[in-house]
């Protein structure tokens, strides 16, 4: 079983030091991979992060994100070639420290948006996916889009748009990952959105609906489970939460994680065990 646990869960935002913070923590509770968020690439130093969760038997997880003057979403020729750079600085990134999946908020920017995509952006974003994931499926990385809810992000919030989004790219290097959090908020159906998803999908990340411990709270994830293993699915299984007695300011405001939900990632990890 792929079992994931995202970093945050231990540390407030990511440091040259976190690897060796958190890559123990992990695999004492049963974890085989670690999200590494690459929000700032300074912080990532992928020949460290490497020999430590190899010495823990670890695969990192990396996720890529984009920003306001480099976004493949954009129209603005130059500030969608800057989204490009990007997105090729993390893919080298993760190909150092050993990963094999890159995801995020990989076709666009995170946040509550002043307006509505328009199909022009995600034909922009599109089209620079493909081209992104034909060159990371050379480096031995696959890409995958995390579906978000409608106040992170306005380029696509269902499975159905996203799959649209996918056939738009024609990539085959270019797949899903469902967050339980975000779907719990826009799909009127769970279980049909995630049968939709299936062929697609790479990384089914496990989030409450108040992002705090998995075993308690509204979303049941027995049903989804057992579909997933009843259909033999063998890809990432994630778990994440967040709290403000754990997370940094700006990961606190990104996520609004205005209460301490938990005061330590084994909360979460035990939790997303007992799941």
């Amino acid at each position: 079983m792929k079992k994931s646990i995202h970093s945050y869960a231990w540390i407030k935002v990511w440091t040259p030091k976190a690897a060796g913070d958190v890559a123990p923590k992990a695999a004492a509770k049963g974890f085989n991979h670690v999200v590494i968020p690459m929000r700032d690439h300074s912080t990532i130093h992928p020949a460290d992060i490497a020999r430590i969760f190899g010495s823990h038997d670890l695969t990192p997880v990396a996720t890529a994100t984009q920003i306001a003057d480099a976004d493949i979403s954009s129209l603005d020729p130059e500030i969608r070639r800057r989204g490009m750079d990007r997105h090729r600085a993390s893919l080298r990134l993760a190909r150092d420290m050993g990963a094999y999946h890159m995801g995020g908020i990989i076709y666009g920017l995170f946040g509550k948006a002043g307006n509505a995509a328009t199909d022009e952006n995600r034909k922009a974003a599109a089209e620079a996916l493909a081209i992104l994931a034909a060159e990371a499926k050379t480096m031995g990385v696959r890409l995958a889009m995390e579906i978000l809810n409608r106040y992170e992000t306005s380029m696509f919030n269902t499975v159905a748009d996203a799959v649209a989004f996918l056939k738009m790219s024609s990539s085959d290097n270019l797949f899903l990952h469902l967050d339980t959090f975000h779907m719990n908020m826009e799909e009127t159906d769970m279980m049909a959105a995630l049968k939709r998803a299936l062929p697609y999908l790479k990384y089914f990340e496990l989030d409450q609906n108040d992002r705090g411990l998995l075993d308690r709270g509204a979303i049941d994830f027995g049903p989804m489970l057992r579909f997933l293993k009843e259909n033999d699915y063998s890809e990432i299984i994630g778990a994440e939460a967040f709290s403000s007695a754990v997370s940094g300011p700006d990961v606190a405001r990104g996520v609004s994680a205005w209460r301490p939900l938990f005061s330590n990632g084994d909360e979460v990890a035990d939790s997303a065990n007992a799941v």
